[in-house]
This record gives C-alpha cells, sequence and structure tokens, in this order.
C-alpha cells in the first residue's frame, strides 16, 4: 500500500479534529475544566515536534517562572529541554 505524507496529515487532521479533549468530556459526561490542560500539553507536544522533529516523544513538562522544561525521548535518548516561548527550544542536558 503506496500512502503519501500529505493522505497521512490529511487523516490525522481528521482523527484528530474528531477527537478534541473538550468535545470528549463532555460526550462522555466528564468535566471541561481541565480541557484547557489537555490543550496546553498538545500545545506543548506539538511545539517540541516541530523544534526537533516527529520522532521526539514528549514524556513530562512543566511550567515555572515563564519557562517551559520538558524531558523529550528519540530512540532510548532522553534530553531535557527548555523553552521561555515555545518556539525555541534548547536542549539543556541529557538525561
Amino acid at each position: 500500500m503506496k500512502l503519501r505524507r500529505r493522505d497521512f496529515v490529511k487523516g490525522c487532521a481528521a482523527v484528530s479534529a474528531l477527537s478534541l479533549p473538550g468535545i470528549a468530556r463532555v460526550a462522555i459526561g466528564q468535566s471541561t475544566s481541565n480541557a484547557s490542560a489537555s490543550v496546553a500539553d498538545l500545545h506543548i507536544e506539538k511545539s517540541i515536534k516541530a523544534s526537533f522533529g516527529g520522532g521526539f516523544s514528549v514524556r513530562t513538562h512543566q511550567q515555572s517562572n515563564g519557562l517551559t522544561h520538558a524531558n523529550i525521548e528519540h530512540l532510548g535518548n532522553r534530553y531535557l529541554v527548555m523553552s521561555a516561548d515555545l518556539l525555541d527550544w534548547k536542549i539543556v542536558s541529557f538525561l
């Protein structure tokens, strides 16, 4: 099966549109108060993947004093990264 990147991206967009955190929580009767937190988590993950590449996965992240710190992993290698604006990420240390 030959799958082009454009078709894959369109499919991912369709799936993500159907699984928005706020809509899913309302559909199953849960509170939407945590929806903004999960949207922020998704935004941070997308920002990291845009900066480092799609092969990276976000293990944990936290925000404090205007900085965002995240532990990311790629092929078994772990890194601690930091950003002040969620656009420019810098590797702080290798874990």
